[in-house]
């Protein structure tokens, strides 16, 4: 691999920055409560963002003033937060450059790109004022097909002191104009162009040789799509550029069904022993647990960790249906004692817990020790941390109470790229049967799930998933293998 010539890392702060100097507030990239429910489970930085530090970077070794003639940007996998990056670069010189970037060697950008070296009086930076963006936007929420006859522009946005703060080389040396029209770039998608449910694929501009005055605005029009990928192209054009856009049209949030759509698969008075505490019950399988549950007139109670918007969706969704459901905030990372009296003295007859990290494949070709941890943070640590609190009272000590962890199919049917997913399931399953051992009139539950419907399964695999209530049903009455 070419030499690294510098690293970065964008934090959450630093994307809310740019989000204002671009105007591209898309949730994906901004709000780490609606993000996690998106196909990569947490914000990603933008990605013109990443191109733009790693130019920085660039030209803090060039230190020249130039002007970009000819760029072109692939994104190969999104950047998460407080990432450690990598830049190598082929050339540092001008004319022809090829940068790339990398998160634990792996490509998550590629950049070909070609500079001509300018005199600084050429575009007079200080002069160029556009206007700056003082409002947050809400992205637009097209559907695949209307996005398909889109033919617009917008205005180029600028602001002076926060670019220079966040791109301090790449102010000084590159003419603001053209970083403007990259900005626009992820306003056009994050905003307008998918809009709310976009992927950035890549771009490629021209830049003209030369010019006079500096465009106010840039003209965007779909202007090629593919079906199959749910993807288009956009092209894009002012006074001194031309180029294109490719884009994707990413999943929406997985919806479970409503408690109302539940109740009839559900029998009367089905869970109506069962005081339950779910842990992650605001979406996903938790969620539906919960209104099963409800629907059987048992009690659940709901844990929160940010998502308090969700709990209280689906506490109303419940109990304006006539059935009965309550919520608390808790944190498996961060565990406390509030979980144990969330009956208000009586006591806790079941536990579910769902809670998870993302579910993805490891990078790594054989072993990822740092994805094994994370999983097991959640999954061994805890679900231990919780049952700690539990067997620290002496009644449940004394009680019955039955634990319901789900494990996975994969167990059975191994899964290339799962490794450190099922092995911290396996190591799960024999935890808590060594609990349940210690504590005889505990009983465990580990059903070893199919893929199902939810906002975490999204890339687990390529089989059509299943839809989470009737599995869930089969699983809590004990049908499933255990």
């Amino acid at each position: 691999m070419t030499p690294s010539i510098g690293k970065f890392s964008v934090s959450q702060e630093f994307s809310n920055n740019f989000a204002q100097a671009s105007g591209d507030f898309n949730p994906l990239h901004v709000d780490p409560v609606v993000a996690r429910r998106y196909q990569f489970g947490s914000t990603v930085i933008h990605g013109v963002c990443g191109t733009l530090k790693a130019l920085d970077i660039v030209l803090s070794r060039l230190d020249s003033h130039v002007s970009i003639k000819n760029i072109d940007v692939q994104f190969n996998r999104p950047i998460r937060h407080n990432e450690t990056v990598e830049i190598v670069c082929n050339n540092l010189s001008t004319g022809n450059m090829r940068i790339e970037l990398y998160v634990s060697k792996k490509r998550v950008q590629a950049l070909d790109i070609e500079l001509i070296n300018i005199e600084q009086t050429i575009y007079n930076s200080h002069k160029y004022e556009l206007a700056i963006n003082t409002i947050d936007d809400k992205p637009l929420e097209l559907d695949y097909k209307d996005s398909l006859t889109i033919d617009n522009d917008i205005d180029l946005l600028w602001n002076h002191n926060l670019m220079e703060s966040l791109f301090p080389k790449l102010k000084e040396f590159i003419p603001d104009c053209q970083v403007a029209i990259l900005l626009a770039l992820t306003r056009i998608v994050g905003m307008n162009c998918p809009g709310l449910h976009s992927v950035f694929a890549g771009f490629t501009l021209t830049f003209s040789d030369t010019w006079t005055d500096f465009p106010n605005k840039i003209h965007y029009k779909v202007n090629r799509n593919d079906d199959r990928f749910s993807l288009i192209g956009i092209s894009v054009f002012n006074e001194i550029v031309k180029g294109e856009i490719e884009a994707l049209f990413r999943p929406k949030p997985v919806q479970q069904p409503s408690y109302n759509l539940i109740k009839p698969i559900v029998s009367k008075g089905q869970f109506s022993s069962q005081r339950a505490l779910i842990i992650g019950g605001t979406r996903g399988v938790g969620e539906t647990t919960a209104k099963l549950i409800a629907a059987g007139d048992g009690y659940p109670v709901i844990t929160y960790n940010s998502g308090k918007e969700d709990a209280q969706r689906v506490c109303e969704n419940i109990n304006l249906a006539g059935g009965k459901c309550s919520m608390v905030q808790y944190n498996v990372l961060s565990p406390n004692h509030d979980v144990v009296e969330c009956f208000d003295g009586e006591d806790v007859t079941h536990i579910y817990y769902f809670a998870s990290p993302l579910i993805e494949k490891s990078n790594n070709p054989f072993w990822s020790e740092k994805l094994f941890s994370r999983f097991c943070d959640f999954y061994l640590s805890g679900l231990a941390d919780l049952l700690e609190i539990f067997s620290s009272e002496p009644r449940y000590r004394k009680n019955e109470l039955t634990v319901f962890v789900p494990s996975t199919i994969y167990l059975d049917q191994p899964q290339k790229g799962f490794t450190e997913y099922i092995s911290a399931k396996a190591a799960t399953e024999a935890m808590l049967n060594q609990f349940v051992y210690k504590y005889p009139k505990w009983k465990a539950m580990l059903p070893r799930l199919p893929r199902m419907l939810t906002d975490q399964t999204s890339g687990v695999a390529n089989e059509e998933p299943l839809h989470s209530s009737k599995v869930m049903h089969e699983a809590i009455m004990g049908r499933v293998k255990f």
